[in-house]
């Protein structure tokens, strides 16, 4: 079955924000600083339209008036991610680290981006200190199953997805994921339920409609 896979760009780092606010992070979505704010949502914009390149060029005018801006150097970290360019996203989370070492969402880009690249060590030692910053948070926790699943590590990527929704009984990536490793384990029934689970938070979730009516059409 196919998972959900989160790059931390802004678009997602707002989204995510909404559904669970243990963070310790900075608030990027909402900068004290008016001209940065108005970039924010200028790039959000932009992003939401797919204009990927012109969101990596609006944070850098964010960091044209804040060269350490974290937010802005991890959100360009995310967009590369988003495009597929791995090496790009190293980079610049690892710049938001240099800003900001205590900056959770940016090891949660440089593990994603090093195990895209193969570089699985490097993947875990980022996700886990990402997980150490902030243990109640279900994004590290769901990023190491995604690891792990990406390993064939299956039994390990399915409780990383139970604790990441234990972590946060309302976050929807972390239930669609596991629905996903049930279904692969051919544990239909547990498969169907979390997907249910998962649609009476969000009724909308199109991805999880579809495999519930693929799992229906299953034998039982």
């Amino acid at each position: 079955m196919k998972v959900r896979y989160v790059q931390a760009s802004l678009l997602v780092l707002v989204l995510a924000a909404a559904a669970s606010a243990q963070t310790q992070t900075p608030d990027c979505s909402n900068p004290q600083n008016p001209t940065i704010l108005g970039f924010v949502k200028q790039g959000l914009e932009l992003e939401a339209k797919h204009d990927l390149e012109g969101a990596i060029e609006t944070s850098k005018k964010v960091l044209a008036v804040e060269p350490n801006n974290e937010c802005a150097l991890n959100t360009i970290a995310g967009l590369y991610g988003v495009m597929g360019n791995f090496q790009q996203e190293v980079e610049w989370a690892r710049r938001a680290i240099e800003a900001n070492p205590r900056f959770m969402k940016a090891y949660i880009n440089l593990g994603n981006a090093q195990g895209s690249l193969g570089n699985v060590k490097e993947a875990e030692a980022a996700l886990t200190k990402a997980r150490d910053l902030e243990p109640k948070n279900p994004l590290p926790i769901y990023s190491l199953g995604v690891l792990a699943e990406q390993q064939q590590r299956f039994q390990q990527a399915l409780t990383f997805y139970q604790l990441s929704v234990k972590a946060d009984p309302k976050f929807e990536d972390g239930y669609f994921n596991l629905a996903a490793m049930y279904a692969d384990l051919k544990r239909i029934a547990e498969a169907k339920a979390t997907l249910k689970k998962l649609l009476e938070l969000n009724p909308n979730a199109q991805d999880a409609k579809e495999m519930l009516r693929q799992l229906e059409r299953q034998k039982r």
